[in-house]
């Protein structure tokens, strides 16, 4: 029965920490409204909210829960971050993993984010992660 009901508890990582500034037409995004959605175990998902400081500086906290592992079947976490900004609203982030660890969805952390609002969105591809972003970084740390 364990097979099918039980699992060993493990900590997953739904989003990692980040932080970074968002501009619109290369301009500070004072006041935007951040928007994270975060969907893994049902349909629903979970949302939380953040408002950039006067410089368009932005930081989202790490989420995290726990769940039971169950070895027929793979998580996958779902994450999509939009701005409010001038009663527009602008998709800078869509990304799904199947890794649980810290920063699993870059490969690291990531250096002087800067996200520009008028951007298009670049697919990006990585072990076990499909991303969409208008977002640059600098480098990636790994841990």
């Amino acid at each position: 029965m364990s097979l099918f009901f039980g699992g060993e508890k493990k900590e997953a990582v739904l989003f990692s920490p980040l932080e970074g500034k968002i501009t619109f037409e290369g301009k500070p995004a004072a006041g935007a409204k951040i928007n994270l959605w975060i969907k893994w175990k049902d349909a629903k998902g979970e949302n939380f909210e953040f408002t950039s400081d006067k410089n368009g500086y932005f930081q989202i906290p790490q989420q995290i829960t726990t769940y039971k592992e169950n070895p027929l079947a793979q998580i996958v976490i779902t994450q999509e971050i939009t701005v409010e900004y001038e009663r527009e609203s602008y998709l800078i982030w869509t990304l799904s993993k199947t890794n649980t660890h810290l920063y699993g969805e870059l490969g690291g952390k990531a250096s002087n984010l800067s996200c520009e609002l008028k951007n298009d969105l670049t697919t990006m591809r990585a072990d076990g992660v499909l991303m969409g972003t208008t977002c640059n970084w600098e480098s990636i740390t790994t841990l």
